[in-house]
This record gives structure tokens, C-alpha cells and sequence, in this order.
């Protein structure tokens, strides 16, 4: 009899034992599969703020690319302002016998030739502004449409195309800033042309 209570104990104590490892086995499980949902949750949502960053910074270029086309436009059209100027100072120079005596009727030869020399460098840097460049504000419409290949999936605004956008970005600065050095000579000319014509006809008087 107490052969037979020993037997059932120890099968009691086998079953409670397998039990409470199966219940253990359940709970990792659990915890192991929150820990994976946490992680594609996780995963998600650092995609998403990836795919936002990315398309700030897409934003963000296009904006530059609007304002280096309006830097462009008013560059040019105050070269073509300069240029008008300085026509205008070559005109009064041609009558500049009507200040002082009647007598001074003859523009000086050395200020007429300093002068004409100032012009044509003037006329230079004037259409180097203007000489139309190979600026581009923006990207292909294709290279949206046609994703390269193995990416036909993916968000159409990715790092990539945001690195191509400024690296044309930094292409379009190199070129403005030039164009606004050949714009400040220009400024820098027609202030000694004016000058010119201020002492060509000082020496009148």
C-alpha cells in the first residue's frame, strides 16, 4: 500500500512538473512573440520617419532650386540695368560740350579712349551674366516615373535622388557666385566710367 501511494505521488509530481515547464514554455513564447511585434513596430516606424526626413529634405532642395532661379533672374536683369546705364553715360559723354564754356566743345582724346576701354570690359562682364549656362533647377520627370531597377516598390523620393539634388544644388552655387563677381566688376566699371566723364569734363572748365 505504501509501495502504491509513493508511485502515485511521484507520477503526481512528474505531471505537475511538466505542467508548470509547459507553462513556462507558453509564457516565453508569448513574451518572445510581443518582443518581435515590438520590433516590426519599431521597424515601421523608423521607416516612416526615414521616408519623412527624406521628404523634407527633397522639400527643402526644390525650395533652394526656386530661390538660385530667382538669384539668377535679378542677377541678369541688373546686368542689363548696368548695361542700360552705361549707354546712357556714353550718350551724355558725346554732348558733355554743353557743360562749361562754349569754347570746351571737344571731349578729351585720353578720356575718350580710357572710356571707350572701360566700356568694352564693362560689355564683357554684362554678357558673361547674361551668356546663357547650363543651370538645372530640379531633376528629371523620368527619373520619378522610371525608378532604377529593383527599387519599382519603393517610396519615388528616396536618399538618392535627394543626394543628386545637391549635388546639382552645390553645380548651380559655383556658377551664381560667378556670375555675381562678373556682376560687381560690372557695378565697380561703371563707376569709373562715370568718373571718366566727371574729369573729362573738370579738365573743360
Amino acid at each position: 500500500m505504501n509501495r502504491l501511494h509513493a508511485l502515485w505521488c511521484l507520477r503526481r509530481m512528474n505531471a505537475t512538473q511538466k505542467s508548470t515547464e509547459g507553462d513556462a514554455a507558453a509564457d516565453r513564447a508569448t513574451i518572445d512573440r510581443a518582443a518581435i511585434d515590438r520590433a516590426a513596430a519599431d521597424a515601421v516606424a523608423a521607416r516612416e520617419a526615414e521616408q519623412e526626413r527624406v521628404k523634407l529634405a527633397y522639400k527643402v532642395a526644390m525650395d533652394l532650386f526656386t530661390a538660385q532661379d530667382r538669384t539668377v533672374g535679378n542677377l541678369r536683369t541688373r546686368a542689363t540695368g548696368i548695361f542700360a546705364t552705361a549707354a546712357f553715360v556714353v550718350t551724355f559723354s558725346s554732348s558733355v560740350h554743353l557743360v562749361g564754356s562754349r569754347d570746351s566743345n571737344e571731349f578729351p582724346l585720353w578720356a575718350a579712349v580710357s572710356l571707350l576701354c572701360v566700356v568694352l570690359v564693362q560689355g564683357c562682364f554684362v554678357m558673361m551674366v547674361l551668356w546663357p549656362r547650363t543651370f538645372r533647377f530640379g531633376h528629371s520627370v523620368l527619373r520619378v516615373l522610371d525608378p532604377r531597377p529593383g527599387a519599382a516598390d519603393t517610396s519615388p523620393v528616396d536618399r538618392e535622388l535627394v543626394r543628386q539634388l545637391v549635388d546639382t544644388l552645390q553645380e548651380n552655387k559655383a556658377q551664381i557666385i560667378r556670375l555675381a563677381r562678373y556682376y560687381q566688376c560690372a557695378v565697380l566699371l561703371l563707376l569709373a566710367e562715370v568718373s571718366l566723364v566727371l574729369a573729362a569734363v573738370i579738365s573743360q572748365l
